[in-house]
């Protein structure tokens, strides 16, 4: 005959203490009440929670570790977007950006997850625990895939990459197009490695769950005032050179005062907006 029976899986109630114990005692097993008392206790105390199996909580350890290495990935792909958004330039929605923000939440997982724990989420205790236990079976995949990051994308296809664009860079002097779309891409990929220990070292102020914006703001301060006041020389320079050879300059010099303003810009946006950062 057919079993319609249904089962149901819930939290321990004030009456279950005396029906476990007794149900126990029945098959022959020592399971006193007092036992199932502190656990009632203890769930009510919200210190109660089943951990997954340590297969589960191995994978998921090995995703958390392998954030790392993911993130110089996606600096990597934030490199080569950027020659394909202009290389001198980025779209406002671009993939440039996409990737910036996707290497900087990686960095800052650990962060996320002791946030979304304090937001009492689900499940997040897991997460946020997940890196504590190790698995030999996990600990050879995040080797190899940390070896092949650090030795093969970073060591060998970047250098490649970049050396390509500069051989493009070439080829578009030859045109007449402008190079430095492409010099300043392999630039930045060359840079990738630096980059990431900048993110890594004074970018990465806390750990908190705020990690990820402080890193953001502390890369537009970078770009700010460290990047911006020499390109805003170069353009100066630049415009100097043109307005000697009679050629339009207004452009170049306008642009040149902006970059060595962007932090005084910045901070008339955010005081006419009213926003304290």
């Amino acid at each position: 005959m057919e079993n319609t029976q249904k089962l149901s899986i819930r939290e321990l109630h004030e009456s279950d203490p005396p029906v476990i114990a007794a149900a126990f005692a029945r098959m022959g097993w020592d399971k006193p009440e007092a036992r199932y008392r502190q656990y009632l206790l203890e769930q009510l105390a919200g210190r109660w929670f089943m951990q997954a199996p340590l297969v589960f909580r191995a994978i998921l350890g090995l995703l958390m570790d392998l954030a790392i290495p993911s993130s110089l990935g996606a600096f990597v792909m934030a490199g080569m977007r950027l020659r394909s958004e202009g290389g001198m330039n980025f779209e406002a929605s671009g993939g440039f950006l996409k990737w910036l923000l996707w290497g900087c939440f990686l960095l800052s997982l650990p962060g996320v997850s002791h946030w979304l724990v304090q937001e009492s989420v689900p499940g997040a205790q897991q997460l946020a625990i997940a890196g504590a236990t190790g698995a030999q079976y996990t600990a050879g995949i995040e080797r190899v895939t940390n070896d092949f990051v650090d030795d093969v994308l970073i060591g060998h296809i970047v250098p490649v990459v970049a050396a390509s664009l500069v051989f493009k860079a070439i080829l578009d002097m030859s045109q007449g197009y402008n190079p430095l779309a492409s010099i300043i891409a392999a630039l930045f990929l060359l840079g990738v490695q630096g980059f990431y220990n900048l993110a890594t070292g004074s970018w990465m102020q806390t750990g908190d769950a705020y990690g990820m914006t402080d890193m953001l703001m502390s890369m537009f301060g970078y770009a700010a005032n460290t990047i911006s006041p020499i390109v805003g020389r170069l353009a100066l320079s630049a415009a100097i050179l043109n307005h000697v050879r009679h050629r339009p300059w207004g452009a170049l010099a306008a642009s040149g005062l902006a970059f060595l303003s962007v932090s005084g810009i910045w901070a008339l946006v955010t005081h006419f907006a009213g926003v304290n950062l």
